[in-house]
């Protein structure tokens, strides 16, 4: 039944083109297999390097939150040691600003006693303090007389 496929011209052009067909069909499957192959390894590759990428960035993004509390910390002190220095310094003002007060007022006791030690000393005083002086009397001298 099939005999003139293969003995008639028409036949044989028939039979190559089927097995033509077959083989362009077959290479075509192959080829698209291994497309889909290569796109499968790439998909792969990708989700490779994301999964990469994403934890890159996981241990960056940590590495910036340990960053940022050390520096917090570090600020926390040095806004804490910048109070207890701005303390100090208004209590060594308030000492500053006392001992000024005391040498202003030990400035103005000595001018008055300077001014009291070019006056002459009034009559019997001095006197007195010599003979006190000379009895080794070291106590303040009080003038009994008056």
């Amino acid at each position: 039944m099939f005999n003139w496929v293969f003995k008639t011209v028409v036949g044989r052009w028939v039979t190559g083109i089927l097995v033509a067909l077959l083989l362009g069909g077959a290479a075509l499957k192959w080829h698209n297999f291994k497309e889909g192959l290569i796109h499968k390894g790439q998909q792969v590759c990708v989700q490779e390097i994301n999964k990469e990428t994403v934890q890159q960035l996981q241990d960056a993004l940590a590495a910036e939150k340990v960053a940022r509390a050390e520096l917090s910390a570090q600020l926390t002190a040095i806004a804490t040691e910048n109070q207890a220095s701005r303390d100090r310094r208004v209590e060594l003002e308030k000492q500053l600003s006392a001992a000024q007060r005391a040498m202003a007022e030990q400035r103005k006791n000595d001018e008055t006693y300077k001014a009291w030690a070019d006056a002459p000393l009034p009559a019997g005083v001095g006197e007195r303090l010599r003979d006190q002086a000379a009895a080794g009397h070291s106590g303040a001298v009080r003038d009994d007389r008056n």
